[in-house]
């Protein structure tokens, strides 16, 4: 009993050595194997690492090449991306809503055919579906047309490309369907209506001119303007009729000064009389021709179109007297049945496409101020030459009452 007893701390001691033999060769087994998975797993891991690493150089690379194509484009921002996407989803599905129209589009103008033809042309290039019809005439013509046509309730223009100065009463009676073309944002305030019942499409800045055979040196002062000297001498637009040259002398009156103004226009009609027409090309061009010496209130367009077929003619401000700028715009009439191939033409009209187009026609000045063309304001004008736009908010809102009374003062009695 006393050999059992003594023999059980040995062989306790023996199975603890046996266990703990076990347990450090599963202990060593279990490390060798921790170690082998962990280094499986970190190789794993670096392999991923190395790939990812790759992916984002790739992705990197990409973003640098869409950011370059990006600005190439003129793509500022992701939301500018955005903007444009939806743009050019709103543009398809205005093409696909044309295509359903009639396909003819009628346009009553007071630009000359011949300077919008280009223009025209190259939207039917794009649009070959849409027959455009362009009726040129002069500015209270195109008035009177829209104006008598739709109290007959007759048919009559879808679009009118009309000076300002005439069109502001179409705006004003409510003739106009408002539509913001995503063009016009490139375009300032005073170019376009705030609701965009219209957008300016050729500048039409205002200049004197004179026959450069039958004058040496123009007058320099509005006050020599009138000396009697030109008497008889002197041709301009009509004052009486309400439209461009009314607005041109108003505004100019908020310019120079009532006082000065009154002084003006009193000793021209009284010392000079001059001769008025209902025609601001003719102006220019009778003063071209040589039949008068003087013309005031003429488009600067139709004095570099003159001088480009070797006509005497040159324009000059006298001192005080800005470049006075207005524009010819273009609308939509409210009672077209082809709005949104109207609206079509109005976005190609004022794309740097079609500004492009209209400033590389000899001679018309583009509204759009980013557009590089021949015939761009800039590059006509001398440099630091005061440009101010009229007509401004009385020439608009008293034209009429105004053309009455220069009549009454005697402008264009016989």
């Amino acid at each position: 009993m006393a050999a059992s007893t003594a023999k059980t701390p040995l062989l306790l001691s023996v199975a603890a050595l046996v266990v703990s033999i076990i347990v450090a060769g599963y202990a060593t087994a279990i490390t060798q194997s921790a170690q082998s998975i962990q280094g499986e797993t970190s190789r794993q891991v670096k392999d991923v690492r190395t790939a990812l690493d790759d992916i984002s150089g790739r992705i990197s690379s990409l973003e640098r090449l869409v950011s370059l194509y990006a600005k190439a484009a003129g793509i500022d921002s992701p939301q500018q991306a955005e903007l444009i996407v939806k743009q050019r989803e709103e543009l398809q599905a205005r093409v696909d809503a044309a295509r359903r129209e009639s396909g003819r589009l009628v346009v009553y103008g007071s630009v000359d055919y011949a300077d919008i033809k280009s223009t025209l042309d190259a939207f039917q290039a794009r649009y070959p579906f849409i027959q455009v019809v362009y009726e040129s005439m002069r500015p209270p013509e195109v008035y009177t047309r829209v104006s008598s046509e739709l109290s007959a309730n007759k048919p009559t223009a879808d679009l009118v490309l009309v000076s300002h100065t005439t069109g502001i009463r179409f705006a004003q009676e409510k003739r106009y369907l408002p539509y913001v073309s995503p063009e016009a944002a490139s375009y300032p305030d005073f170019l376009r209506d705030k609701n965009g019942e219209w957008t300016a499409a050729v500048l039409l800045p205002i200049a004197f001119v004179y026959n450069t055979d039958k004058v040496k040196q123009p007058p320099s002062t509005l006050e020599a303007l009138t000396d009697p000297q030109w008497a008889g001498k002197v041709i301009m637009h009509d004052i009486t009729l309400g439209t461009t040259g009314t607005q041109y002398l108003v505004s100019l009156k908020n310019i120079i000064g009532e006082s000065r103004f009154n002084s003006f226009v009193d000793r021209l009609v009284k010392n000079v009389k001059p001769t008025l027409d209902i025609s601001v090309s003719t102006v220019a061009e009778k003063v071209a021709s040589g039949e008068f010496h003087i013309g005031l209130i003429v488009n600067l367009h139709d004095v570099v179109r003159l001088k480009m077929q070797g006509a005497p003619i040159e324009y000059f401000l006298p001192t005080d007297v800005p470049l006075l700028t207005t524009f010819s715009h273009i609308a939509i009439i409210s009672t077209t049945k082809n709005p949104n191939s109207a609206k079509l033409l109005v976005d190609f009209i004022l794309s740097k496409e079609g500004q492009t187009i209209i400033g590389n026609t000899p001679v018309r000045f583009p509204a759009r101020p980013d557009t590089a063309a021949r015939f761009s304001l800039d590059k006509i004008v001398p440099a630091g030459l005061r440009m101010v736009n009229y007509p401004d908010d009385e020439a608009i809102a008293k034209a009429r009452d105004w053309a009455a009374r220069f009549k009454e003062m005697g402008f264009g009695a016989k």
